[in-house]
This record gives C-alpha cells, structure tokens and sequence, in this order.
C-alpha cells in the first residue's frame, strides 16, 4: 500500500478471494477426539481465563472496602472496584508464576518458558489496566492526592 492509499481499504482480487476459500477448506480445527479434548481445555489451562465465581465477589467486595477505608472515601465506587479486580487478578497470576517456578524447580514439568510468556500476557492487560485507573481515581478532600500517591506507592505504581 502507498502513501496515497493509506487509510482506504483495498478491495481484494478475485485470486485472493479464491486462495481464501481454499485455505477456510483446511483450517477447520481439530479433527480426532483427543485433539478436540485437549483444543476444549484451552482457556482453563491455568484458571485465569476463567468465570467469576460468588467468592470472587465477596472478594473483590472486601478488598474495594479496604481500599475505599485507605483513601477515606464514603462507599465504593467503580474505579475502586476496578482497582480491586485487578489486584484479585495478579494475586492470582503471581500465585500461578510461583506454582510454575516450583514445578520447574522440582523438575517436574518441562523447561520450555511457554506457560510463563502467557503469563506476562495476562499480567500486562492487568497492570495496565490497573494504571488507568489508579490514574483515573479521585478523592474529594485537601489532601486527596496525597492520599492516591501513598496508594500508589503502596501498590508500586
């Protein structure tokens, strides 16, 4: 694509359209029973990709109190949620690192990084996420800004 095209979508030959067909043919997943079992485990390899349970709310609810009650806020907001999500979900990954880094140690699962890349993956989304938010948080009061910046050191931001 030039310089004059950009932004503008090009529309595809008849030749792309055909080669597209032809490999949709192929791709269509796994084909053997243990293939379609070991495809359907994807997501819950590690638990992190899993649902929200009732424990995980009350949780993330005791968790949003004790941070509303640290910055002295009246109730919870959902930017105080948002912060207790994220930290539930690095306690978490942080909790999967370390039971990954033991197996490794023990010898017991095979050295290849793959199960710690995925990792990082999921904790940059909640990092950054976290960031945003703590950027976004405000309290009413003088002092509200000191108040975030001692959360945020307390956290590590």
């Amino acid at each position: 694509m030039d310089g004059r095209n950009r932004g503008r979508a090009e529309m595809a030959s008849h030749r792309q359209i055909e080669a597209n067909r032809s490999n949709a043919t192929r791709s269509t997943g796994p084909k053997t029973l243990s293939g379609k079992a070991r495809s359907s485990r994807n997501t819950v390899r590690h638990g992190l990709a899993r649902s929200r349970s009732q424990s995980d709310d009350a949780e993330i609810a005791r968790l949003s109190r004790a941070i509303s009650s640290g910055l002295q806020q009246q109730g919870v907001s959902d930017k105080v949620m948002d912060v207790a999500r994220c930290k539930l979900q690095l306690l978490r990954i942080r909790a999967i690192r370390q039971r990954i880094l033991a197996a490794l140690l023990q010898g017991s699962v095979q050295a290849d990084g793959t199960d710690l890349r995925g990792l990082e993956r999921y904790e940059r989304v909640a990092l950054a996420r976290q960031k945003r938010t703590l950027r976004s948080l405000t309290t009413p009061g003088a002092d509200a800004g000191s108040k975030l910046a001692s959360f945020r050191n307390f956290y590590g931001q």
